[in-house]
């Protein structure tokens, strides 16, 4: 083999080389397209998620709150029979451990009451009302109209409340 011919090899495999580093550099930039691609997939997918959740609980909500309402107004069984009061104890209990159920199941998703003890807060509480409070300092919660709650941190709902004047 002459000079020329090994000068035209040589030529050959470094351009070959050259070839095949750009082939690499160009598949691992498609790898790496590819692992964005789905690193945002699967983000796009979480927030799909948690506004179907977010969406969900706006809808429980009401039923939630209708069943503390319901709560708050148990009969007294004090006068009945005592078969009668044994039985009406027993369907109290058992709606008091659902209601039970219920927060705890709210507490592991992070659902939780808006506090409205103290000061009112426009970030979280919605004023309905002002009236004068004995003994209350202006600004101060008097009366929870409606319960407020926040998911993860957010306010899915203010607690609308009546404020001291």
């Amino acid at each position: 083999m002459d000079e020329e011919q090994k000068n035209s090899k040589t030529e050959n495999q470094d351009h070959s080389c050259e070839k095949c580093e750009e082939y690499l550099a160009g598949w691992k930039r498609a790898q790496a397209d590819y692992q964005n691609l789905k690193k945002e997939t699967e983000k796009e997918k979480g927030e799909y998620v948690k506004f179907a959740n977010e969406r969900l609980l706006h809808e429980l909500l009401p039923a939630i709150d209708q069943f503390g309402l319901a709560l708050m107004h148990t009969p007294n069984t004090a006068s009945l029979p005592e078969g009668d009061r044994k039985t009406w104890d027993n369907w109290l209990q058992g709606i008091k451990a659902v209601r039970s159920l219920w927060d705890q199941i709210a507490k592991d998703i992070g659902l939780e009451r808006i506090a409205t003890d103290g000061v009112f807060d426009p970030a979280i509480h919605d004023a309905v009302s002002e009236e004068e409070g004995e003994d209350q300092h202006p600004g101060s919660i008097i009366k929870v109209i409606h319960d407020g709650w926040k998911w993860h941190g957010k306010v899915l709902r203010p607690a609308k409340v009546i404020i001291a004047k």
